[in-house]
């Protein structure tokens, strides 16, 4: 990973000066190449958007070119990431044409020793670029220092399920089991298989109702982390309770996967005492 700098700085620092408002801790660029590696690259930038809505935004790369949106850009960021899927690097070559800085600079097919493809990407290489984007982010964002206070931290995490082998399909609440895995220094073990009998399913409690909520509360006794696909309009009183999830997966596998990626982000919200906010993986 590599930082652009040299005469690029100069005319960044003309627009960083003056007490100006930051708005976004992180801008991330991309140059969405219709290749195997711009597009994984594209949908990895728009995951971590998602999952750092208070601090990522994804920045517009050909509007570097404008100049009241470069002064923009320049004004309302802290910091800069840039990623060109290829060789080519399209989006370096605007840059350093635009004088436009970045703190980390990302190119793909170097960086994982592939060919250019032009081609969907598949699911393995979605992963691979994911984590490589993922790991500077958090760098740049200072999550690195959170992982390693979790270090030693134990964590109960439970996950919803009908079938024991993936998550339920309706909302968590509603799931026939959960199973209950303990997270300590990036492994986990499944200790304990609950049944969700304080609630089943009476069509008369309506969705959102606190009956469901207390039901909730109740199977899951001792849990910091509850996991699962959806999530009904009760997951503002589970969040006084439990740092809720949001999986985009269907399997266990994937979804532990997801769990210990983003462990830094999940302890960080369950030590918030206020203001809990679901995360979504």
């Amino acid at each position: 990973m590599k930082r652009m700098t040299g005469n690029l700085q100069s005319k960044a620092d003309k627009y960083n000066r003056g007490g100006e408002t930051v708005t976004y801790k992180l801008l991330i660029f991309t140059c969405y190449g219709g290749c195997a590696t711009g597009v994984a690259a594209s949908k990895a930038c728009i995951r971590i958007w998602e999952e750092n809505p208070d601090d990522v935004k994804i920045g517009c790369l050909p509007a570097v070119i404008v100049p009241w949106k470069f002064n923009e850009i320049m004004k309302k960021s802290a910091k800069r990431i840039l990623i060109d899927a290829c060789g080519v690097q399209c989006g370096k070559k605007l840059f350093k044409k635009e004088g436009m800085s970045v703190d980390r600079y990302i190119e793909l097919t170097s960086t994982l020793g592939l060919r250019k493809a032009k081609k969907l990407p598949s699911e393995d290489l979605e992963k691979a670029i994911y984590k490589i984007v993922q790991k500077e982010v958090n760098t740049l964002l200072g999550k690195n220092l959170l992982q390693e206070e979790k270090t030693g931290k134990e964590l109960l995490i439970a996950f919803g399920t009908d079938d024991g082998e993936n998550l339920n399909n309706d909302h968590v609440g509603m799931a026939k089991y959960f199973y209950v895995y303990k997270f300590i220094n990036n492994k986990e073990v499944r200790i304990e298989k609950r049944k969700n009998v304080a609630f089943k399913g009476n069509e008369s409690i309506k969705h959102g109702d606190p009956k469901k909520a207390k039901a909730t509360y109740s199977v899951l006794e001792g849990i910091d982390v509850l996991v699962g696909k959806k999530f009904g309009p009760n997951i503002t009183r589970l969040l006084r309770k439990f740092v809720c999830v949001v999986a985009r997966t269907q399997s266990f596998s994937n979804a532990i996967e997801a769990v210990n990626s983003n462990m830094g982000r999940i302890v960080e919200e369950k030590n918030k005492e206020g203001d809990r906010k679901h995360i979504v993986l």
